[in-house]
Order: structure tokens, then sequence, then C-alpha cells
């Protein structure tokens, strides 16, 4: 199986996806964007660069591992940060129980008490991901799509509310599929919380076109 299929990085290329985020009970709507743009030498070594809608530029390599992420560049850096180590997209080979780890950080939860405050970037977490099935449908927007593969990711976050509450673990889920020939159709992230202290939700991401 060709893993380009999976997670195409033809120049040109350009994923629109619709964006709900709900938390605490408040829904929201938005866009976000990614398309290929030129491939970069970084050392020596060719990237493809995959650039969103606010402007970071990812740079990812293919090997016969998979494909990952060695670096990254948002606005306000003048030249790519190298990733400490590979940052795993997808790992050979495309079946049920292929797995990997990366570090990741909590997207849509806050506390909200005493005062409104995302806890975001600042957390480091490991999420472990693995394949879990291969040949799924998913319907979206931007059409049917078969064939999908379904990565699921899981990580533990410990969070201290206050001296009353104490601590409280909860489990932060990622469920992502993709399409042969398409790539990411859809992207469903959970955190789960709801106290007087902090409040989690759930981010879904659906493909709604598709530009070559």
């Amino acid at each position: 199986m060709d893993s380009s299929s999976y997670f195409p990085l033809q120049e040109g290329m350009q994923w629109d996806y619709s964006v709900t985020t709900d938390v605490n009970d408040t829904i929201r709507h938005a866009n976000f964007s990614i398309r290929m743009g030129e491939p970069e030498s970084i050392m020596g070594v060719p990237h493809a660069v995959r650039i969103t809608s606010d402007g970071t530029r990812y740079y990812i390599v293919e090997n016969i591992d998979g494909i990952y992420r060695n670096a990254k560049q948002t606005l306000i850096e003048s030249k790519p940060t190298i990733e400490s180590s590979p940052h795993w997209i997808l790992k050979y080979p495309f079946r049920s129980g292929t797995h990997w780890s990366n570090p990741t950080y909590p997207f849509v939860l806050r506390r909200i008490y005493p005062y409104t405050e995302r806890l975001t970037r600042g957390m480091n977490l490991k999420m472990t991901f693995q394949i879990v099935a291969e040949d799924e449908t998913v319907v979206v927007t931007a059409g049917r799509f078969d064939n999908c593969i379904r990565v699921e990711g899981e990580a533990n976050l410990t969070l201290y509310a206050d001296a009353k509450s104490g601590y409280e673990e909860i489990l932060i889920n990622t469920t992502e599929w993709y399409a042969p020939g398409v790539g990411l159709v859809k992207l469903l992230r959970e955190e789960p919380l709801s106290n007087d202290v902090f409040a989690g939700g759930q981010v879904l991401y659906e493909l709604k076109s598709l530009q070559y």
C-alpha cells in the first residue's frame, strides 16, 4: 500500500475543513485550511511543506518507517524549529495494531475559576496512537470516502483544581480518519471534563473540499 495515498504531499493540493468546537455547552464554528507549498530543504534534506491558514509551516518527511513532521515555523519565527524527535503522523505498516506516540497538549480544556484561561501548549502530554481499522466509510461535507484507516489516540491528564477538589484525572481521546488519495477527512478530539474549576469538551474537523 502506498503511504502517500493516505497522506498526500503533492505541491498545490489544498484541504478545507469546517471546525466545530463545543466547550461547556457553547458551540462555535470556524474554518481551517491546509495547502501544500513548494518543497524546501533543511540541512540538505528535502521536505514537503504544509501551510495552514494561520500561517504555520510544517515540514514533512517520508521514509521507510512512515510519515513524520521534522520541523515547524510560525509567523513570528524567522526560521523553522527542528523537532527534538520525529513527530509521527502515520507509521508503517498501514494495518491494525501499528502504533506510535507523540507529545500533545489540550485543544479545548480551560480553567473557568477564578478566571478563564485555556490550558494548551504549556502542558505537554504523551499521546499513544494506534491504527484500529482499515476499511471504514466516512461521510462529510466533501463526500463519501471508503476504505479509510481509523487512528485512535489516548493520553492521560491529571489536573489540580484547588484544595477542596484536589486532583482529577481525565482521558483525552483523538480519533482520525484518513482516506486513500485524500488524506485526513475527519478528526474528533474529546477532552471531557466539567466541574466548578475546569471546563472541557470536544472539537471536530470535517473535510469540506479538496483541491488538486
